[in-house]
């Protein structure tokens, strides 16, 4: 029987997070991590019309093409959490460890991270991709931490086979053997509409500006 659907980003699905104890630091983090992406995006274009750089079309292309599969892994990873991925606070009724989640415990940050890091290389600075690098490095290590110790909590052994089988950002040499989950497409296209609709726009002004 296919298990529960995740309403967290990471390896989660219904149950509330209401007894994560975890450092104040990381919760904010894990409450405003999808401002400190446009923080990201708006330095890079920033910084890019200051010093009015540009990448050659071919560059572009290469790192648009990152930048759609990124996009396209994330909604892979969202067709296994459901709708309810973007909400204020984990939750959880069943561990899902399909699809992406059989190779990388947070996938659809893994995709997150990599679409804005390709957007800064738009700039042609490098200064700029480890600035963000350097933001969506901090901020995705406390967001994990805080839904980690969620899931630590709620599904206690079991969450840590998982842990200790598949690695958090990196991409596992082998697929994980209790896989438990299913994908539905609606649901990673309806989680993931807001990014569809920013894209073309990042697209644009990394093009145009600089």
């Amino acid at each position: 029987m296919p298990a529960k659907r995740n309403m967290s980003e990471t390896a989660s699905a219904p149950s509330s997070a209401e007894s994560v104890q975890t450092p104040r630091l990381a919760r904010f983090l894990y409450f405003t991590r999808g401002l400190w992406n446009f923080v990201a995006m708006g330095l890079a274009l920033a910084v890019k019309a200051i010093a009015d750089s540009s990448v050659p079309p071919w560059a572009y292309a290469l790192l648009g093409a990152v930048v759609l599969a990124a996009q396209a892994w994330r909604v892979w990873g969202a067709g296994f959490v459901g709708r309810a991925a973007r909400g204020g606070r984990p939750v959880a009724g069943a561990l899902v460890t399909a699809g992406p989640y059989a190779l990388v415990r947070n996938p659809m940050y893994l995709g997150t991270v990599t679409g804005v890091l390709a957007f800064a290389g738009m700039s042609g600075l490098w200064p700029v991709v480890l600035a963000d690098g350097f933001i969506v490095g901090v901020v995705y290590a406390g967001a994990v931490a805080y839904e980690e110790a969620f899931l630590a909590g709620r599904f206690g052994e079991t969450y840590r086979r998982y842990r200790q089988a598949v690695p958090r950002f990196l991409l596992a040499l082998r697929i994980y053997n209790d896989r438990r989950g299913r994908f539905r497409l609606a649901d990673g296209l309806a989680n993931e509409t807001g990014s569809l609709v920013f894209l073309p726009l990042f697209f644009v002004l990394f093009w145009f500006i600089g």
